[in-house]
């Protein structure tokens, strides 16, 4: 068994990372139940196929009007309450991707990444970030805190797709 050192949840030895907070999984001596363990590292919506391209932009939590440039990374995994994404930038014009990590003082994010028939759009916040083996990406967790009606009908029917299994991989329109 393993377990997540942030938030103490069980996983199967085959799983190196949390999937709540993205926390590097440890090996753990008290051991759990079969059923639990599976339970805690059962999937409700499977990943995407390939990674969903994205543009975000991080907005300054107390001035509405000091704003990143556009910047580019990749839908990774999608949730109803949130996604994780990778990107090459966290920090850019003085604005880092959480400006501190109390959750009152988060920058806003606005995304809009292409679903495979529609690009669509939300609000969030980045809960965690972490980098990646290689120092040059980042992975980032990201909370949907706004999403116009539309596009989270558009949202929650890709991940009904990709639930059972019936997600395209076309281009958007």
């Amino acid at each position: 068994m393993k377990q997540c050192p942030d938030c103490h949840r069980s996983y199967r030895d085959d799983n190196s990372f949390c999937t709540i907070d993205g926390s590097k999984l440890i090996t753990s001596d008290v051991p759990a139940s079969a059923a639990a363990s599976e339970k805690a590292s059962e999937r409700q919506i499977p990943q995407p196929a390939k990674p969903l391209p994205l543009r975000l932009t991080i907005i300054d939590q107390a001035d509405d009007g000091h704003r990143s440039r556009v910047i580019d990374g990749l839908v990774l995994d999608v949730g109803k309450q949130g996604m994780r994404i990778q990107t090459g930038t966290i920090e850019t014009g003085k604005l880092h991707i959480i400006r501190d990590h109390t959750i009152a003082f988060k920058n806003r994010l606005e995304l809009e990444f292409d679903l495979p028939r529609r690009t669509v759009t939300c609000t969030g916040f980045a809960a965690w970030f972490k980098p990646e083996a290689d120092g040059l990406v980042w992975v980032v967790g990201v909370y949907i805190r706004d999403m116009p009606a539309a596009d989270r009908k558009a949202y929650d029917e890709y991940l009904n797709e990709l639930s059972s299994g019936k997600a395209s991989e076309g281009a958007p329109a």
